[in-house]
């Protein structure tokens, strides 16, 4: 995306629930929920949601799966 990024020190933290990042505070919508349930479903089936994040360049989000049998 085009966003500001994520700081690494925040990187680890932004799956928690009602977490909201430095940038996500100054504005007032969202409650910090968001890429907690995302991370949850993902792990539900066997997933993993990760997030590579650069700050000034954006964030980039990732969901592997496993395979499904045929």
């Amino acid at each position: 995306d085009s966003g500001p990024g994520i700081p690494p020190d925040e990187q680890d933290k932004i799956f928690n629930p009602y977490y909201r990042g430095q940038q996500g505070r100054r504005i007032r919508q969202g409650m910090g929920l968001g890429l907690s349930i995302a991370r949850d479903l993902v792990s539900a089936h066997g997933g993993r949601l990760v997030v590579d994040s650069t700050p000034g360049l954006g964030s980039h989000f990732t969901v592997w799966m496993p395979r499904c049998a045929s």
